[in-house]
């Protein structure tokens, strides 16, 4: 099969003009998959195509928070007294309404729904209990940021046959979305009809924020292409600053050091920070600062990284678990032991949710490593920062199963490609 690379005009304005646009205001949650299918706002009405109605759903307006406070109002379902969803009908809602859906149960299939806010209606148009066509039904499993710049999105894919309609071999989804420079960007993943279930691996979105995906999937049934297509966020953590006892900033609400990314770690998860510490060394990670040096308020009611205790000491090279506290004030600090004033690299890993401090700059003049008759027999493995990986490993094996990226081995700096 060709493989889909055209871009389609509903996914690039749901990406790129979302806040702009009249479109994705509302979306319909299926209670059972999670699902999210998105109205679309033409003459005056917000219409979605709906393949398949299977269990119960609501009707929400986009602006709906998860667990906050007064969002009743963003909840569409039915009025008391209305049945159960029926072929060409109409149903009352109100807010936050009852489940709505299919009367005796069961399934419906190619429906159109066409839904009015302001006269708090949904009209069912069409619909039947088996499908008259072959469609390719889309939904989301899952959708989570791994690490401000990193996120997973899994999509399982189901073919609604009719008679003797055989299935594809493979399917195509393909993800369209803004990366963390403002460009327009895609991805791809193949789906075989084995597992009917694939994930995508973004390295390039832009922190704390919904990152949104537009996808489509595509499969070719007896020289007919036969698509899906749907919206998904990706809600990335903000990116981790560290604060603290930093020459001249003394535990300043409103200054703190910005992490870099180590581009040879592929994973796009670790972070390191440059850092010259005085006093007592002390130092955390927060996730906003302050308007002024004072003003905890507004870094206190945010996300911060710190260890689990008041004060806590950070042997070098070695990795301390962290905390992730969500609100509320928090004295909670690391400090580096035997701490002597000075430059430190301190590494933020979110795979393995630790931190490392390491005394002294990056190490960046080692020579790449050869293999020769003076190699020795077992050797230690260190991240680019210095952190024990690995101790007494057999050299030719030292760096076996390790992502790809940059290391030291036996004391010098070694590529490892995968």
């Amino acid at each position: 099969m060709k493989k889909f690379y055209t871009l389609f005009s509903f996914v690039i304005i749901a990406v790129m003009h979302l806040s702009a646009q009249s479109d994705y205001d509302y979306y319909i949650d299926f209670n059972r998959t999670h699902e999210k299918i998105y109205f679309k706002y033409a003459n005056g009405k917000y219409t979605a195509d709906v393949n398949k109605i299977e269990g119960d759903f609501k009707i929400y307006n986009s602006h709906y928070i998860p667990g906050g406070a007064d969002q009743d109002k963003y909840i569409f379902g039915s009025a008391d007294g209305q049945g159960g969803i029926t072929p060409n009908s109409e149903k009352k809602l109100s807010n936050p309404g009852n489940n709505l859906s299919i009367e005796g149960g069961g399934i419906l299939y190619s429906v159109i729904f066409v839904f009015d806010p302001e006269a708090m209606t949904l009209k069912i148009e069409g619909g039947g209990t088996f499908p008259n066509h072959t469609t390719l039904e889309m939904h989301i499993v899952s959708s989570t940021g791994t690490s401000p710049e990193t996120g997973e999105l899994t999509v399982s894919l189901e073919l609604v046959k009719t008679g003797t309609t055989s299935a594809p071999d493979e399917y195509y989804v393909t993800a369209y979305y803004t990366d963390n420079t403002g460009n327009s960007s895609q991805q791809e993943i193949v789906i075989g009809n084995d597992s009917m279930k694939g994930t995508f691996t973004f390295t390039d979105l832009k922190p704390d924020n919904y990152n949104l995906m537009a996808l489509k999937a595509t499969a070719t049934v007896n020289g007919k292409e036969i698509s899906d297509t749907g919206i998904a966020p990706v809600k990335t953590p903000a990116m981790p600053i560290l604060i603290g006892q930093i020459d001249g900033h003394n535990w300043e609400a409103n200054y703190g050091i910005q992490g870099m990314q180590f581009k040879e770690i592929p994973d796009g998860k670790t972070y390191y920070y440059t850092a010259k510490l005085t006093g007592d060394g002390e130092f955390c990670f927060v996730t906003k600062l302050g308007n002024s040096a004072d003003d905890w308020t507004t870094v206190d009611s945010n996300i911060r990284y710190a260890p689990p205790t008041l004060r806590v000491a950070a042997p070098e090279k070695t990795w301390m678990p962290y905390s992730e506290i969500s609100s509320g004030s928090t004295p909670n600090a690391w400090y580096p032991e035997n701490f002597t004033p000075g430059t430190y690299v301190i590494e933020f890993d979110y795979t393995t949710k630790s931190i490392a401090v390491v005394k002294g700059d990056i190490p960046t003049d080692a020579p790449s490593v050869t293999i020769g008759n003076d190699t020795p027999a077992v050797t230690d493995v260190y991240s680019i920062t210095g952190v024990l990986l690995r101790k007494d490993m057999p050299y030719r094996s030292a760096t076996e199963g390790l992502p790809a990226g940059l290391y030291i081995v036996g004391g010098k700096k070694t590529v490892i490609n995968n």
